[in-house]
């Protein structure tokens, strides 16, 4: 693999920074090339240097935080009876929350989180000893993970109001003991649905 040098990943690094600043706060069909480069300082050849187009842009970056996600959290998963899976995508949202954040929110990619869960499935199925291509595995996992990253997704949008621990904590509890005992431990009423 050719090793890049350090203005390339520098030239890379702002072009990306450029287009994050405005994805943050514009849809990805508003943005253009000229506001990337104007914003980054450099001539409109330098963009294509690195780029095909901003989705292009879009896709490298996702590409690299799914990269960051296999390496931090799926390939250290055989020890996940010992380090739980909730601390360690938490983990992730702290060094790399800005991203994912805007990007499973409201205006980020709505196919991101495909993306995530094509990435962890085989990875957890093979992990968790559940069969590869099986109806129920399929299901067992799309909530699991839709769960677990709408909550912290949540969390993060919230400026992160828990400590990460407590949130681990609850998310924890949930998936072990289910939704409905939770809503029964922190309603102030008797709720009939468990009874």
């Amino acid at each position: 693999m050719k090793k890049q040098s350090k203005t390339t990943t520098a030239t890379r690094e702002k072009l990306f920074r450029a287009f994050w600043d405005l994805y943050q706060k514009k849809r990805i069909e508003d943005i253009t090339i000229k506001e990337i480069v104007t914003n980054a300082g450099y001539h409109r050849s330098t963009f294509y240097e690195y780029f095909v187009d901003i989705y292009d842009v879009l896709n490298q970056l996702e590409e690299a935080l799914l990269e960051n996600i296999k390496m931090n959290v799926l390939d250290k998963l055989d020890d996940v009876l010992n380090d739980d899976l909730v601390e360690k995508i938490a983990t992730v949202y702290d060094a790399k929350g800005e991203y994912i954040s805007v990007l499973l929110g409201e205006n980020g990619d709505p196919l991101f989180l495909n993306k995530i869960k094509a990435v962890m499935l085989p990875i957890l199925t093979d992990t968790f000893g559940l069969p590869p291509n099986d109806l129920k595995t399929s299901y067992i996992l799309e909530f699991a993970t839709s769960g677990i990253f709408a909550v912290i997704t949540l969390w993060y949008k919230n400026g992160k109001n828990l400590p990460s621990q407590e949130l681990a904590g609850l998310v924890r509890s949930m998936l072990m003991g289910g939704v409905f005992p939770m809503i029964q431990k922190y309603s102030d009423r008797s709720i009939g649905i468990l009874e």
